[in-house]
């Protein structure tokens, strides 16, 4: 049965005079009219589809606001409903509501009114309503306890819990986020954060307190100290590397002491770790999900949990750290990466989803740009989306950099596979 479009118009303004009354931040008038955006005909979807996943990718990429990368999922959410895909769009919601529940202000309500609006398009006025309820009920509880702060007879929460809950944590790692004192970035340059504050890059005693850290976070169990000295001092004498270790390691227990009375480095039998739970580190966080998806057939679902996950690699593993035994590890990760990024590209380019599909090839073309493997998905995705200028452009790009920085021409099979895609016409592709 299809929603009553009179009822849901006395919904929506209904929201929208609340939310005027609490006179809230401002952030809430730009989220009306971003949710205006997505209301458009069906050839500017394609678009806020691509825009708002490139947002969220972004977002994750530089360390964006928590704030606005859950709202580019809610946003892009809503994309997917208007679209009727309605397995993307809860997907989507399901996982944006999960990532507000542990954020503070007002994302929380803003995600369930957007799961509302969601549910109306579905025509699911039960939802609908549940969720709008919750909306309404959590900003009027901010509002009150807003008014306690400011009368001295209470304080605000540090997080408002929703009134109703509507999804459970299945995510292992939301719950050791947490529990975690310490948040660190593995990929691209090493950073630290205890909570949404990152530890000042200038604030380290010494380089090597730095590294010592970062040691201890990619060993990710007890490690000997003889094998810390031959890891971060291979070339000083065994005496003198230890004294230095003992530095070091004080020198980085007074830095961590001063945003948590926990004692985070531990020592048990001559071996040092970090204490299990009170780190998390994205490198594991972006392992455990390659691992377990791996052997997984591709489908929507599985493809919006390897998007959720791809961004957590801003650059090389640990790339301004200088030892040997990174490479090893940058590598394997770096073809990790590569491999579900073209995963995602080939189930985008079987499904037609042409736009996501060239997000991801135009990624990795960068990151490897010898690679006639990728270079054959993004023509073929071009040529599919009719853009033989494009198409041609890129393979010139491709042959202009092979021959200058590696002194070599196209395969053949390449040549004879571009040929091919320009020897079509494009009202023949989608014949």
């Amino acid at each position: 049965m299809g929603f009553d479009r009179n009822h849901e118009g006395q919904l929506e303004n209904k929201s929208k005079t609340f939310i005027k009354k609490l006179k809230l931040s401002p952030s809430l008038s730009s989220v009306n009219g971003q949710l205006a955006y997505p209301d458009t005909g069906d050839g500017e979807l394609d678009a806020a589809e691509y825009f708002f996943r490139c947002g969220v990718e972004a977002a994750q990429r530089i360390e964006c606001d928590r704030f606005f990368n859950t709202l580019n999922r809610l946003l892009l959410a809503l994309v997917y409903s208007k679209k009727g895909d309605w397995a993307e769009a809860a997907a989507l919601g399901k996982k944006a509501l999960q990532d507000a529940s542990s954020q503070a202000g007002v994302i929380m309500p803003i995600c369930e009114m957007i799961l509302g609006a969601i549910f109306m398009e579905n025509g699911n006025r039960k939802e609908a309503l549940k969720h709008l309820e919750n909306s309404v009920a959590l900003l009027r509880e901010m509002n009150r306890q807003e008014s306690l702060a400011k009368t001295g007879n209470g304080s605000p929460p540090a997080r408002v819990k929703p009134i109703r809950s509507v999804i459970d944590k299945e995510n292992a790692f939301q719950e050791e986020s947490d529990s975690a004192f310490f948040r660190i970035q593995m990929f691209g340059p090493f950073r630290v954060f205890f909570g949404n504050d990152e530890l000042d890059p200038t604030g380290w005693r010494t380089v090597k307190s730095r590294d010592l850290l970062a040691y201890l976070a990619h060993q990710n169990k007890p490690v000997g100290t003889d094998q810390i000295l031959e890891d971060l001092w291979p070339d000083l004498e065994p005496d003198k590397a230890s004294a230095l270790f003992h530095t070091t390691l004080y020198y980085l227990r007074r830095l961590l002491q001063q945003f948590t009375d926990e004692e985070i480095i531990i020592r048990g039998s001559k071996r040092y770790q970090l204490k299990p739970g009170s780190v998390l580190i994205d490198r594991r966080q972006f392992e455990a999900v390659a691992q377990r998806t791996v052997k997984k057939t591709m489908n929507a679902v599985l493809a919006n949990e390897l998007e959720a996950v791809v961004p957590l690699y801003r650059g090389d593993y640990l790339e301004d750290l200088d030892y040997q035994w990174v490479i090893p590890v940058q590598e394997e990760l770096r073809n990790i990466y590569s491999d579900l990024k073209q995963r995602l590209a080939v189930y985008y380019l079987q499904n037609k989803q042409y736009l996501r599909a060239l997000v991801h090839l135009r990624q990795l073309m960068t990151q490897n740009p010898y690679s006639e493997e990728v270079l054959r998905l993004l023509l073929r995705t071009l040529a599919e989306m009719g853009d033989i200028l494009a198409l041609k452009k890129q393979y010139a790009i491709f042959v202009k950099t092979v021959l200058n920085e590696l002194g070599i021409k196209p395969s053949s099979e390449l040549t004879a596979f571009y040929k091919e895609l320009c020897a079509v016409k494009p009202a023949q592709k989608h014949a």
